[in-house]
């Protein structure tokens, strides 16, 4: 099927990738990877465990160096990144503290977005006391209100109970930039329907379709 067209124009590119090779000691984790993303299009990296499939979505974080490749963001990208360990979550900080420094919006706006996330009764907690569960939805709550175009997603459905991830559905579903997904969830890849996937480790390219989802559970 066709990538779903989105405001912002598809046939403008988001990222490119040329050639991208990520290598500890003697294990080649990313070989010779290659592909571009469109703005507004939803880009799954899929494959069994192992893969590489995390590493090259840190590649394009940065949290991670390639030893050989490009990437060349597109004009006016601005990445976001998720990451399953919640580095940006710091302890002596309140929730809606965290909110703040993550967007400019009305405290009203942040709170109404915990509230989806149903954190609204911890906004005056101390962050670094939530659960791991919590600490997810904080994380995802944070990147929802950031402004990015191109969201960088590892797991973000770990650890969220069904109201939580309903609500993060519904907001990448209502989202009009650019989402690049690692997940092992069926249920949820299958909702938000990604364009095209990126099959690992070779880097092939192909449209999504039903047929996949076996793939997604080998993650």
């Amino acid at each position: 099927r066709c990538p779903r067209r989105r405001r912002g124009g598809l046939e403008m590119t988001a990222l490119s990738v040329q050639n991208l090779t990520c290598r500890f000691g003697n294990l080649t984790a990313v070989d010779d990877v290659s592909f571009e993303v469109n703005r507004g299009e939803i880009l799954g990296f899929i494959g069994p465990n192992g893969a590489g499939k995390t590493t090259l979505l840190k590649i394009l974080a940065g949290e991670e160096e390639a030893d050989l490749g490009t990437i060349e963001a597109g004009y006016r990208a601005a990445l976001g990144y998720y990451a399953q360990e919640h580095e940006d979550i710091t302890a002596g900080v309140t929730v809606l503290d965290l909110m703040r420094g993550a967007s400019r919006l009305p405290d009203r706006d942040l709170r109404t977005v915990l509230g989806h996330f149903l954190l609204a009764d911890k906004v005056d907690q101390d962050a670094g006391t939530l659960s791991g569960g919590e600490k997810t939805k904080l994380a995802l709550a944070r990147l929802v209100v950031a402004g990015h175009n191109v969201l960088l997603l590892d797991e973000p459905t770990n650890n969220l109970d069904p109201q939580a991830k309903a609500a993060l559905l519904e907001a990448l579903q209502q989202y009009e930039g650019t989402l690049v997904l690692v997940s092992h969830d069926t249920d949820f890849v299958s909702d938000l329907e990604p364009d095209r996937v990126i099959l690992m480790p070779e880097g092939d390219g192909a449209f999504f379709d039903e047929s996949l989802l076996d793939l997604v559970a080998l993650a």
